[in-house]
């Protein structure tokens, strides 16, 4: 009998966790292993194979200190119904191949539950971003005021790094998607068995080439931490601007998504993305707790990237979840303060480099001088107590620039300012509205090679439960 501490401490939870999360996985990969069993000649693997799936269709029972594990659950009912299904269930099998197939065919639901919400969230910001090709703001730099530019710029910057994330996770997929079964303990098996068969049955790209490496290897969950990591840490940025904007009245998030002081009745604080802020804060938490899990510990089947790794793994898929759901659902129609942004615009100094630029223009005396002389004209400007808007073409030619009043206008122009910004991947209307039908382009098409994985690995399960005719899964490269 076990010891009452590693039972409650140990045992006890990781059935409870298998039960809520893995269990779909662990039929899985018990039912191709018995059907590829049946195709290579193993006696009453069939028999194993369709016991399986009425077993996954019945209650599973609850915890049972007697019983290790979820997988000893499953041998135990399975030998109770037919012994001779149950051992050759067993043939060329081991707990360490077994559980780190069930890993990885969880990481890939979780990855590609995650890949739908990002590509929402790609959906959500370049909706946006076509409702605000106009609208300009004042970007900062180094937290002060810079330069003038739309929103659509700015959402479109945030789809850019998505877009690189999405590829990130295809990419990822593929390391992922590979099948340890056949490994059993670590060193293969002697018996003629067929894991190219079980990793198609399972819907993996192949098998993991080495067994010592399939039973052992942490570096994809590494991996998958990383980019969990990349894309929070992005998000976050993201979250930091939009709170700032809503300090401002810039930008408002619709009722359900603030909350009220108990206090002070003006108050609409912006609850939501704080919140989302946090689960991305938490969630590469939960990726730091990953990496440590699997630093400096022997390279081999244990406990350390193995079981216990799965709950902060599944913490911090939750929290990514949460974030990006927080995150789209405050995105999708917020109130835009446009005229507050255009008169921040128009009264600070954002567009003086404008100025600048129509000076080099008018003088060739190049940039670095007209520099020099916006620096003067705003040193004058602020020991006078005023603004750049109050510019006349008298100031300028204090300093030897002549401009008429109509160019030195647009050069103060927030609009013009951007109107001219024409070059690859600038602010300017018509060049932004390329760019937002490039973006849509590029997400139409992850959003299509999203829909065919999805299709492949949902045929794969239908399979395994029985509910689709006993055809084979093709791999990714169409060969059966």
């Amino acid at each position: 009998m076990w010891h009452e501490t590693y039972l409650k401490a140990v045992l006890q939870p990781d059935y409870v966790y298998a039960s809520e999360h893995l269990l779909p996985h662990l039929f899985d990969s018990l039912t191709a292993h018995s059907l590829m069993l049946d195709h290579c000649g193993v006696r009453h693997a069939r028999e194993a194979a369709e016991l399986l799936r009425e077993l996954r269709r019945e209650p599973f029972p609850t915890y049972d200190p007697r019983i290790e594990d979820v997988f000893f659950t499953v041998d135990r009912a399975l030998a109770a119904r037919n012994p001779e299904a149950a051992g050759a269930m067993r043939t060329a099998l081991s707990r360490n191949d077994l559980d780190m197939t069930i890993y990885r065919l969880s990481a890939r639901l979780r990855l590609m539950r995650a890949m739908v919400r990002i590509l929402t969230l790609r959906r959500v910001l370049l909706d946006f971003a076509h409702r605000e090709i106009d609208t300009v703001i004042v970007a900062y730099t180094h937290h002060q005021p810079a330069q003038p530019t739309t929103l659509a710029h700015y959402l479109t910057a945030v789809e850019n790094n998505l877009a690189r994330d999405t590829e990130r996770f295809f990419s990822a997929l593929g390391r992922v998607n590979l099948s340890p079964m056949g490994a059993v303990a670590l060193g293969g098996t002697s018996f003629p068995i067929d894991r190219d068969m079980t990793a198609r049955l399972l819907g993996f790209d192949r098998p993991v080439e080495n067994t010592y490496d399939a039973v052992s290897a942490s570096d994809w969950q590494v991996e998958l931490a990383s980019l969990i990591t990349i894309t929070s840490t992005t998000l976050s940025r993201m979250l930091h601007d939009l709170l700032f904007w809503a300090s401002r009245g810039l930008l408002i998030l619709e009722d359900g998504l603030v909350q009220g002081s108990s206090v002070m009745p003006q108050k609409r604080n912006p609850v939501a993305l704080e919140h989302a802020r946090t689960k991305f804060s938490k969630a590469i938490g939960g990726a730091q707790s990953v990496v440590l899990s699997s630093h400096n510990v022997p390279f081999g089947d244990i406990n350390d990237p193995g079981p216990d790794m799965q709950p902060p793994l599944n913490g911090m898929w939750q929290d990514f979840r949460e974030g990006l759901e927080l995150l789209i659902a405050s995105l999708h129609d917020p109130i835009i303060g446009r005229e507050k942004w255009l008169r921040d615009a128009k009264l600070g100094e954002s567009p003086i480099t404008e100025l600048a630029d129509t000076i080099t223009r008018k003088t060739e005396c190049g940039f670095r001088a007209a520099h020099g002389k916006v620096k003067e004209l705003l040193e004058m400007l602020h020991e006078q107590g005023r603004t750049v808007d109050t510019l006349t073409p008298a100031d300028l030619a204090g300093i030897g620039v002549e401009v008429t009043s109509a160019e030195l206008a647009t050069a103060l122009n927030p609009a013009d300012f951007i109107a001219r910004r024409t070059t690859f991947g600038g602010p300017a209307p018509a060049v932004m509205q390329q760019e937002i039908s490039t973006a849509e382009a590029r997400l139409t098409l992850d959003e299509e090679r999203h829909a065919v994985l999805t299709e492949r690995f949902m045929h794969a399960r239908a399979h395994l439960e029985g509910s689709r005719p006993e055809t084979l899964p093709q791999s990714e490269g169409g060969k059966s």
